[in-house]
């Protein structure tokens, strides 16, 4: 993506290189709030899944592992949606709502009788994962900084990727101390006293940093529309691919490392380590020369996600979970970038919000189906089908993507 000043829409103002006063703060704020939510909504059901799925042991209905596949597959289907509401300048409402919804949802999660209210309340959580985690973050950021959002969305995933290590250790310190409804109180408690008010700030200065919208001379197009350009349809499949062996392997975690012989204590310390190794990839992408393109960056990242996998599938003890930990959390954390960034640099950033969810509803589904396919995976083959499979997810994702290489 190149930082050539921006053409203006008669009548309108295009944002300049220099950020406005208060941006820094209103970033940081979000990227603070990014941490809290992604930790209890995300994050803290893969710290959990082992007690879920005791606890469920014996009851009749389906596995818990399917509750974070039903969230995410909501929020794919209202991904679209909510783009076009930050277009229309919303953000500083949904995300904030967003955040106090999917409190009530860990609320609801903590008096679970049975699996099938546990799963109710993760289906709901759908609406809230879509209206305050990345995707609507990203599409506000855009929405402000335009084509120079790129470095203000890594500054934002730079803080925000330390939700691991904040996950995985309090979560569990919670169910220690309280066991997993108290674990599920706590994590609600933080969503709505530190998640919602966080995202509220940080989302009402950046929007007001968001140039006037130009008129538009016709009705915004279809959800799915912009999936019409293959352009766009080859982003969003190469970035689903990456997304199923991520959400595969996240969910699935301490199982996998289980089975590769990790001790539960490394194991907790793995996965917890993964955030900051997403940071060290976000930090190496703002340490790239200012007019990089996305594409071939993005192409390396998928490479990179399938490596660390088939480290891990090689089962070599702890050295070779440490160099899976740095080299799949290194990936996820340029990936996460990189998506709106490739998306901006291919489609242009004109009505980003709603082009970004036609994008994030196929990724978002393929992390929906994610947590169930790993599951599955583990019944028929064992880790080693499901670490298979991991491996050859990102490797075809970035043989999708390589042909942007060639395009300018």
């Amino acid at each position: 993506m190149t930082e050539a000043s921006p053409q203006a829409e008669p009548g309108s103002a295009s944002p300049t290189a220099a950020p406005p006063p208060g941006f820094a703060a209103a970033w940081v704020a979000l990227a603070l709030g990014q941490i809290v939510v992604w930790s209890s909504m995300f994050y803290g059901f893969a710290a959990l899944l082992p007690r879920w799925e005791d606890a469920f042991a014996e009851a009749a209905g389906p596995p818990p592992s399917l509750g974070l596949s039903l969230a995410l597959g909501v929020s794919a289907l209202l991904a679209p949606a909510v783009g076009r509401r930050i277009d229309l300048g919303q953000g500083p409402r949904v995300m904030p709502a967003a955040a106090v919804l999917g409190a009530l949802c860990l609320g609801a999660v903590s008096q679970s009788a049975g699996p099938w209210t546990f799963l109710a309340a993760w289906t709901v959580m759908g609406a809230a994962i879509a209206g305050c985690l990345y995707e609507p973050c990203f599409a506000l950021l855009t929405r402000a900084r335009g084509p120079y959002a790129k470095r203000a969305i890594a500054s934002v995933t730079l803080i925000a990727g330390f939700a691991t290590a904040v996950a995985f250790p309090s979560v569990g310190a919670l169910e220690a101390a309280f066991g997993w409804r108290g674990a599920a109180v706590g994590m609600a408690a933080a969503t709505a006293l530190l998640g919602a008010p966080l995202l509220a700030f940080g989302a009402a200065r950046i929007e007001a940093a968001a140039p006037p919208d130009p008129p538009r001379a016709a009705p915004p197009p279809r959800a799915l529309a912009p999936l019409a350009d293959p352009k766009v349809a080859r982003i969003a499949s190469a970035f689903a691919l990456g997304g199923l062996c991520h959400g595969m392997v996240s969910a699935h975690i301490l199982a996998l490392l289980a089975a590769r012989d990790v001790a539960p204590a490394q194991a907790a310390w793995v996965a917890a380590s993964i955030g900051p190794m997403q940071v060290a990839g976000r930090i190496a992408l703002l340490s790239a020369p200012a007019r990089w393109r996305a594409a071939g960056p993005a192409v390396s990242a998928l490479g990179c996600m399938a490596a660390g996998a088939l480290i891990l599938s090689l089962g070599l003890g702890a050295l070779s979970a440490a160099a899976f930990a740095a080299l799949f959390g290194a990936s996820i954390g340029a990936i996460t970038i990189l998506r709106p960034a490739v998306l901006a640099e291919t489609a242009g950033t004109e009505g980003f919000g709603a082009l970004a969810g036609a994008v994030a509803l196929p990724v978002m589904a393929a992390y929906a189906a994610a947590p169930a396919v790993g599951g599955a995976l583990r019944a028929l083959g064992g880790a080693d089908l499901a670490l298979g499979v991991a491996v050859a997810l990102p490797f075809v994702g970035a043989l999708v993507l390589a042909p942007l290489l060639r395009r300018g």
